[in-house]
């Protein structure tokens, strides 16, 4: 009976003792080293939906136009540079067949770099002024996934902005 009673033990340590290695499912910071262009929005889980569709509608219409409105440029020195177009100067005129609104890719770029650090699904971005953010991202191969208060946030609280890796 000790003899069975040794064996159930050392057999139950051996299942609670084996675990999941969470370091492979651990974000590693060459995986987000890259380009990634903004593609769209999810805006499931959005703060203000009626806001955010409208703002949604014409990101749709410049991405579809081949309009980069945000690109990271992840580098392996953990340095990124962000190039920004404020999409919310498009789409205040009617078009001229006045049929909708006029959306045009916006033409003045505004470029800032900063170094990034993950940690986990922790990224943080630190600026020329010492000044930190820290975001939660979620990346699955060629897709990133962040905050879309990052595009733009007073018009996108509670979105994600999904990010394609080119």
């Amino acid at each position: 009976m000790k003899r069975y009673l040794f064996l159930c033990a050392i057999a139950a340590f051996m299942v609670f003792s084996c675990s999941t290695d969470k370091e492979d499912e651990a974000i590693s910071e060459d995986s987000i080293v890259g380009t990634w262009k903004f593609q769209e929005l999810n805006i499931d889980n959005a703060d203000s939906p009626d806001e955010i569709r409208l703002a949604n509608d014409v990101i749709e219409v410049l991405v579809a136009s081949g309009c980069e409105i945000l690109v990271f440029d992840f580098k392996s020195d953990n340095t990124v540079t962000a190039s920004a177009k404020d999409f919310t100067e498009t789409g205040r005129d009617i078009n001229a067949e006045g049929t909708g609104l006029l959306i045009e890719c916006p033409s003045d770029v505004e470029t800032s770099s900063s170094v990034w650090e993950l940690d986990g699904d922790q990224l943080t971005f630190v600026d020329e002024n010492g000044l930190e953010e820290t975001i939660t991202i979620k990346l699955d191969g060629d897709t990133l996934t962040i905050p879309a208060e990052i595009v733009d946030e007073d018009n996108l609280d509670g979105a994600e902005a999904i990010f394609i890796r080119e």
